[in-house]
């Protein structure tokens, strides 16, 4: 186990906690905001009954209703969570995807193969970075239960961004199933949370790159992440 595990079990729990903070705030908004529709149409229709005038304390009641609607939602905007600092730098991200893998627990049954053709440079957290390609690997090590081979490459894009490619051979993805995997909490495995994709997508946009999932050419999972290239292999920062 490396010496910097302390930090990298911290910015994995942040990014679950990240996920999982983000859903609840999106639907305890739109619940709040339910409540105060209701209670402003209560309200409205209250205000024209003889209980209005002979009762001081429905309005005050109503009163209080938004106030305190408006306190949880204060609590919701409040930040909470400590997020490790990232440390933003123009990294390899062959070497990153490196790092993802020797950190990753894989089977015996799982035979990698890595194919670094580009060795540019991209811009990011390189512990972010390398938590995106471990969320890939075990996503794809899951996929293959009874083993098989796990690809990795990078590769220069047409339009010049860097691709970095995780492959599995396993079953696939069910085409109606595809269009919910960045979705948080989505998941066909028992026992599994399915934040693991969605935290993909959030890290990768973080350094102005996006996920693409598709079934592998024969059998399997292709996922690539494309990324800008900020430098090239070998050059001098700041070049």
């Amino acid at each position: 186990m490396d010496e910097q595990t302390p930090g990298v079990e911290a910015r994995e729990r942040a990014a679950v906690a990240e996920v999982v903070t983000a859903v609840l705030r999106h639907d305890l908004r739109n619940r709040f905001s339910s409540i105060r529709n209701a209670s402003y149409y209560l309200m409205k229709q209250a205000q024209k009954s003889e209980l209005w005038k002979a009762d001081p304390r429905v309005a005050v009641f109503f009163q209080l209703i938004d106030s305190e609607l408006a306190s949880a939602e204060e609590l919701l905007s409040a930040r909470g969570l400590t997020v490790p600092t990232e440390v933003r730098s123009r990294v390899a991200l062959c070497e990153v995807a490196e790092q993802a893998l020797a950190r990753s627990r894989l089977p015996p049954s799982i035979r990698v193969e890595r194919t670094w053709q580009e060795r540019g440079r991209v811009e990011g957290d390189g512990e972010s970075l390398a938590l995106l390609v471990r969320c890939l690997i075990d996503n794809a090590v899951e996929a293959m239960p009874g083993g098989g081979t796990l690809g990795l490459r990078t590769l220069r894009s047409e339009d010049g961004r860097i691709l970095l490619e995780v492959t599995d051979t396993g079953p696939g993805i069910g085409e109606e199933l595809r269009a919910r995997v960045f979705e948080p909490f989505m998941t066909t495995k028992a026992g599994h949370a399915g934040v693991g994709l969605c935290i993909v997508q959030r890290l990768a946009l973080r350094s102005r790159a996006w996920v693409e999932l598709r079934p592998g050419a024969s059998v399997g999972t292709w996922a690539r992440v494309s990324f800008p290239l900020v430098e090239e292999a070998g050059a001098p920062a700041g070049t």
